[in-house]
């Protein structure tokens, strides 16, 4: 996992860590040096760990009342967002952006992985991103994958096209998802932390 630290020496007696989504913050008293502040963060390297992936799951959380509401993983402007007052309506918004880039990544995929893959279904799903199945070549997306980021979309559409040739999670299967995507597993890593 990927993060800043930034320390700030303060005219405190204990160190005290908290986080963001993208960083530790670290306040230290002034006298401590930064190599048992690095054990330090080094030795609770989980938990701290732990305390920024809790924060980068908070990092799309929509809340339609106060007008927070993420599409690719950008917060929308409070202006486009004056009339989404309900989930339903947040959903129709969502459902109709994805229908709009979906197929160009399937194309891109499809192009990239010899496959001829353009049906799929948008689904609210609670516990995948997405489902294949290979008997019937049906791919169904999550429809809450429109809060993330353009890129982990991708990587969803690409787990789920390769599962059309590889229907297991075998190293097989990896291995031909990153012969289209090298970056694989940190993009996989950002969209699961």
């Amino acid at each position: 996992m990927e993060y800043e630290i930034i320390i700030n020496k303060k005219n405190i007696k204990t160190l005290r860590v908290s986080a963001t989504a993208e960083a530790l913050l670290v306040s230290a008293p002034e006298n401590m040096n930064r190599e048992i502040i690095m054990n330090f963060i080094e030795k609770n390297k989980i938990q701290l760990e732990e305390m920024i992936s809790l924060k980068r799951n908070m990092k799309y959380q929509n809340d339609i009342g106060n007008k927070i509401i993420y599409l690719f993983g950008k917060r929308l402007d409070e202006m486009l967002v004056e009339n989404i007052d309900t989930e339903e309506k947040l959903e129709l918004l969502y459902k109709k952006e994805l229908l709009k880039i979906l197929p160009m990544i399937f194309e891109k995929y499809n192009k990239l992985t010899g496959l001829m893959q353009r049906e799929f279904k948008i689904r609210k799903m609670n516990a995948r991103w997405g489902t294949c199945y290979p008997d019937r070549k049906l791919i169904n997306l999550n429809l809450y994958l429109a809060k993330r980021p353009i890129d982990e979309i991708e990587s969803v559409v690409l787990h789920e096209l390769v599962h059309l040739k590889i229907a297991n999670h075998s190293k097989k299967f990896y291995t031909e998802i990153k012969k289209y995507m090298p970056d694989y597993d940190e993009i996989h890593k950002k969209l699961n932390s």
